[in-house]
C-alpha cells in the first residue's frame, strides 16, 4: 500500500510539472469512455434490462404468416389463440388483444379520444403481475347466445331454466389513469366510466408496471366464439418453466396443422411466428443500438491508442529519468508498476469525466426525441451501467499502459540512456511503436467513418424513398361515427360528407378527404382472398390483396398519382354498381398483360363472395402503407360512399405554413358538428419522420463518433510525424546543409506519413468490408462494398492524414541548419 501511495504521489507531481499531457490524455479517454457508457446505458435500458414481469424470459409475442407468400395481416384469430391453451401444451397461457377507439368524456364534458384494447380471456394472467384492484371474470368473455323462440312446455313438464343474461360491458383501467383521473380511489371498482359511445363500468385497475401494449390505458373483455377465424389479435404467451422455444414451436406447428384441417380456408399454409417479447417491443431499434455500441467500442479503442501514443512519446522524453532509476537499482518491475499506476490514474480521471459526459449525453438524446422510442422513456444509470463504466476504466487503463510498459520491458539501461541522447536506435524503437499505434488509429478511423457513411446512406435512402403520397402542409385527424347518433350506414355516410364539406369551407383549407387506413399508422386492414370473374380459386395458392376504403378525391388530396382510368365520383354511391381502384402492384401481380379497366373480381374472407363483385375503374401508384422500408402489397380501394366505415381518418390539405390556427379552426368546426367528438391532430410530415426516428438516431450518433474518430486520428498522426521529425532533426538539417531543398525535405516527411496512412487504410478497408456485410443486413438498402461510402471514407481519412503530416513536414523544411547543428 505504501508503494502504491508513493507511486500515486509521484504521478501527480509529474502531471503538475507538465499539465498539458494529462489534460489531453484525460480529455481523450473521457470522450471514449463517456460515449461508450452513454450508449451502453441506452442498450441496457432497451435490451438488457428485464421487462417488468415475473420470469420475462418465458414471455413471447405471437404472430402468424402464410408460407405460400400470400398477403396476410400477420395477426391471429381467436381460434388460433384458444387452441394454444390446451393443457397438454408447454404453454402456461396464451392471449391477445385487438385495438379500437372510443371517446372518453371527462367530468366537465370535454371529449378525449382514447385507444381501448379488446383482450381475450387470461390476458393479464399471461404477464404474471397481480391486479391492483379487481379484474375481469370469466363471464366478461362469454359471448351471449342468440335469442331463441321458446317452445310451449309439454303438459306436466318442468319449465326450462332461462339462460343467464350476458355480463354488462366493463373495462379495466391502467394504474396511471386510476391515479391521475380518479385520485387512486380504492372503491373505484363498479363505478361508471363515461364514454360517448357506450355506457360501462370499471372492473379493475391494472398492475402498476403493466405496459402492454405500450401506453395502453383501457382494456375490455372480447366476447368471441372459441373458434372464431377472423384475424385481428396481437398474441402473447408464457411458456412453462424450462421449456425451450424450439420445443414450443414444434408443438405449435402441430396445433396449426389441426387448425388447417378444421379451417382450411383460413389456416392452410399458415404458421405461428414467435419472438421474445423484449425483441417484439424493441423492434429494429435493438440492432441499430448494437451497431452503434460496437462503434463506440471502436471509439474507446481509438482513444486508448491515442493516449498510448502520448505515453510512448512521453516515455521517450523520460528515457534519461528511467535510465538513471535503473542505474540506481530500481527494478524493471518497479518502473513498470509506476507506469501502470500513471495510466490507471489517467483512466480513472477519464472515467470520472466520462461518466459526467455520458449522463449529459443521455439527457441530450432524450431531449432530441429518443424518449419516444421503445423503452427509452427512462434511461437509468443503474448498477449494471456503473459496473460497465468500471470495466471500461480497467480495460482502458490496461490498454493505455500496456504498450509503454512492454516497450520498457524490452529495453535495457544502456539503450534507455542512448535514447535519451537521441540515439537512432532508441528513437527508432519508440518511433516504430508509435507508427504501429498510428496505423491502428487510421484503421479504426476508416471503420468508424465507413460505418457512419453506411448509416447516413441508409437514412438518405429512407428519406428519398418514393412514398406514393405527399407530406407537405397536410393534417390528419380521426373521427369515429359511433353511438346512437349514427344508427345505420346511411347516417355515417351523411355525417362524413357533411363534416368534409364543413372543414373544406374553412379558410386556408384547399382539400379534404377520408380513408379507413392511412399509411404508417399501424391501423389493421382487411386481407382478402380474390376471385376474378369467370375464374376459380386455387386452394393451394389463393390470390390475396388488401382492401382500403377512401372517399372521392382521396388520391388528389394525398398527391397519389392516378395512372389509368378515373377516380371515384359522386355517382359511385350506395345502390350503384360497386367499383374499385387497384394499385400498380395489384396489376403487376395479377393482371400482367391485361387491360385492368373493366376487370371484375370478388373478394372475401375466408373465401371470396361473388355477391361482392366489383369492377375496376382505375389504377393508382403504389403507396408505402406499413413503413418507409416495406414494399407495397397488392391492394384495391373501395368507395366510402358505397361501403361506409365508422372509423375514418380525415386528410386536410392547407395553404398555410403555420398549422396551429388551422387546427383551432377545425376544432371549432368539430364542436359545432358534434361536441362529443374528440379531435387530435397529426402533422403528416411529423408522422413519416417518426417512423424513421430510430434510423435517424443511429445516423446522428455515428456521425458524431466518426467526427471524433477523425479528430483523434489527426492528433495521433500529427504526434507521430512530429516525433519522427524531432528524432531526425540532425539528419534533415545535414541534408539541408549539403544542398537539399526545403521541398525535398518536405516530401521526405510526407512520404513517411503516406506510408503510415496507406497501411492503416488497407487494414481498415478490409475489416470495414467484412463488418459491413453484417451492417448491411440491418440497414435499409446499403451494400458493404458500396464504392461511394468506402471511397468517401478513404478521401476523408487521407485528407486528414495529409493535413496532419503537412504541418510537421512544413516545419522540418523551414529548419535552420546552423542553429540545429550548433545545438546538437
Amino acid at each position: 500500500m505504501d508503494t502504491l501511495l508513493q507511486d500515486l504521489r509521484f504521478a501527480l507531481r509529474s502531471f503538475r510539472r507538465a499539465p498539458e499531457f494529462p489534460l489531453a490524455a484525460i480529455a481523450t479517454l473521457a470522450l471514449g469512455i463517456g460515449a461508450t457508457t452513454a450508449i451502453f446505458s441506452t442498450l441496457n435500458a432497451v435490451l438488457l434490462k428485464p421487462l417488468p414481469y415475473p420470469d420475462p424470459e418465458d414471455l413471447y409475442s405471437i404472430r402468424t404468416t402464410l408460407t405460400d407468400g400470400r398477403v396476410t395481416t400477420g395477426m391471429l384469430s381467436h381460434g388460433e389463440l384458444s387452441r394454444l391453451n390446451a393443457p397438454d401444451l408447454p404453454i402456461v397461457r396464451a392471449a391477445g388483444f385487438q385495438t379500437a377507439d372510443l371517446t372518453l368524456l371527462r367530468d366537465d364534458g370535454t371529449p378525449q379520444r382514447i385507444r381501448i384494447y379488446g383482450v381475450s380471456e387470461g390476458f393479464f394472467e399471461v404477464f404474471g403481475l397481480p391486479m391492483t384492484l379487481g379484474g375481469f371474470v370469466h363471464d366478461n368473455f362469454v359471448r351471449p347466445a342468440p335469442p331463441q323462440q321458446a317452445a310451449a312446455p309439454a303438459p306436466g313438464a318442468q319449465p326450462q331454466q332461462q339462460a343467464r343474461p350476458p355480463a354488462p360491458p366493463v373495462v379495466v383501467i391502467s394504474h396511471r389513469i386510476w391515479r391521475d383521473l380518479y385520485n387512486s380511489d380504492p372503491a373505484i371498482v363498479g363505478k361508471p366510466i363515461r364514454f360517448a359511445e357506450i355506457a360501462t363500468t370499471i372492473a379493475g385497475v391494472a398492475p402498476r408496471d403493466f405496459d402492454t401494449p405500450h401506453g395502453g390505458d383501457f382494456w375490455f373483455g372480447q366476447q368471441l366464439d372459441k373458434d372464431d377465424i377472423n384475424h385481428f389479435f396481437d398474441g402473447f404467451m408464457r411458456l412453462k418453466p424450462g421449456t425451450t422455444l424450439e420445443r414450443a414451436n414444434t408443438q405449435m406447428a402441430a396445433v396449426m396443422a389441426g387448425l388447417a384441417r378444421d379451417f382450411p380456408a383460413s389456416d392452410f399454409n399458415r404458421a405461428y411466428v414467435t419472438k421474445p417479447l423484449v425483441a417484439a417491443v424493441v423492434g429494429d431499434l435493438g440492432p441499430i443500438l448494437i451497431i452503434v455500441m460496437a462503434s463506440t467500442g471502436l471509439l474507446l479503442l481509438l482513444a486508448c491508442v491515442n493516449v498510448t501514443n502520448l505515453l510512448l512519446a512521453r516515455g521517450a522524453a523520460r528515457a534519461r529519468e528511467m535510465a538513471v532509476r535503473v542505474a540506481l537499482g530500481a527494478g524493471r518491475g518497479r518502473i513498470i508498476q509506476q507506469l501502470l499506476t500513471e495510466s490507471a490514474l489517467l483512466s480513472a480521471a477519464g472515467a470520472a469525466l466520462g461518466a459526467i459526459l455520458a449522463y449529459a449525453g443521455v439527457r441530450a438524446l432524450l431531449t432530441l426525441g429518443a424518449s419516444k422510442l421503445p423503452r427509452l422513456d427512462a434511461v437509468a444509470f443503474d448498477g449494471r451501467v456503473l459496473l460497465f463504466a468500471l470495466a471500461a476504466l480497467v480495460v482502458s487503463g490496461a490498454l493505455v499502459g500496456f504498450a509503454p510498459a512492454l516497450r520498457l520491458a524490452g529495453t535495457d539501461g544502456r539503450t534507455l540512456m542512448n535514447e535519451s541522447t537521441r540515439s537512432s536506435t532508441g528513437g527508432r524503437g519508440t518511433g516504430r511503436w508509435l507508427s504501429v499505434m498510428t496505423v491502428v488509429e487510421i484503421a479504426l478511423a476508416i471503420m468508424l467513418v465507413a460505418g457512419a457513411g453506411w448509416l447516413v446512406r441508409g437514412f438518405a435512402n429512407l428519406r428519398n424513398t418514393d412514398l406514393g403520397f405527399a407530406t407537405d402542409k397536410r393534417l390528419l385527424f380521426d373521427v369515429s361515427f359511433l353511438g346512437p347518433k349514427y344508427p345505420n350506414p346511411e347516417s355515417v355516410r351523411t355525417a362524413s360528407r357533411t363534416l368534409m364539406e364543413r372543414v373544406a369551407a374553412l379558410p386556408g383549407v384547399t382539400a379534404v378527404s377520408a380513408t379507413s387506413n392511412f399509411p404508417m399508422r399501424n391501423t389493421p386492414e382487411n386481407s382478402l382472398i380474390l376471385q376474378f370473374h369467370g375464374g376459380t380459386v386455387d386452394p393451394a395458392h389463393p390470390m390475396g390483396a388488401r382492401q382500403r376504403l377512401v372517399s372521392e378525391g382521396y388520391f388528389r388530396t394525398t398527391g397519389t398519382k392516378l395512372l389509368q382510368g378515373r377516380d371515384f365520383e359522386p355517382d359511385d354511391r350506395a345502390g350503384t354498381r360497386p367499383v374499385a381502384i387497384v394499385n400498380k402492384t395489384f396489376v403487376k401481380r395479377y393482371l400482367e398483360g391485361r387491360d385492368p379497366l373493366g376487370v371484375q373480381f370478388s373478394a372475401g374472407y375466408p373465401a371470396p363472395d361473388s355477391r361482392n363483385e366489383v369492377t375496376v375503374i382505375g389504377v393508382v401508384d403504389d403507396i408505402r402503407q406499413k413503413s418507409v422500408s416495406e414494399e407495397a402489397e397488392p391492394a384495391f380501394y373501395s368507395s366510402l360512399s358505397q361501403l361506409p366505415f365508422r372509423r375514418q381518418t380525415f386528410v386536410v390539405v392547407t395553404s398555410v405554413t403555420d398549422l396551429g390556427p388551422q387546427q383551432s379552426a377545425i376544432r371549432g368546426a368539430m364542436r359545432e358538428f358534434d361536441p362529443q367528438v374528440a379531435v387530435e391532430f397529426e402533422v403528416l410530415k411529423e408522422l413519416v419522420a417518426g417512423t424513421i426516428r430510430r434510423q435517424q438516431l443511429g445516423m446522428t450518433l455515428m456521425l458524431i463518433f466518426g467526427g471524433v474518430a477523425i479528430l483523434l486520428a489527426a492528433v495521433g498522426i500529427y504526434g507521430v510525424v512530429a516525433y519522427a521529425v524531432s528524432q531526425r532533426r540532425g539528419e534533415m538539417t545535414t541534408r539541408l546543409a549539403l544542398g537539399a531543398t526545403p521541398g525535398g525535405v518536405f516530401w521526405l516527411v510526407m512520404k513517411q506519413g503516406a506510408a503510415i496512412g496507406l497501411a492503416g487504410t488497407a487494414i481498415g478497408l478490409g475489416i470495414s468490408y467484412l463488418s459491413g456485410r453484417i451492417v448491411a443486413s440491418q440497414v435499409y438498402a446499403i451494400r458493404a462494398s458500396d464504392p461511394l461510402m468506402l471511397g468517401a471514407a478513404i478521401v476523408i481519412v487521407a485528407t486528414i492524414t495529409a493535413v496532419a503530416t503537412a504541418i510537421p513536414a512544413w516545419r522540418a523544411s523551414r529548419m535552420q541548419p546552423s542553429g540545429v547543428l550548433h545545438a546538437e
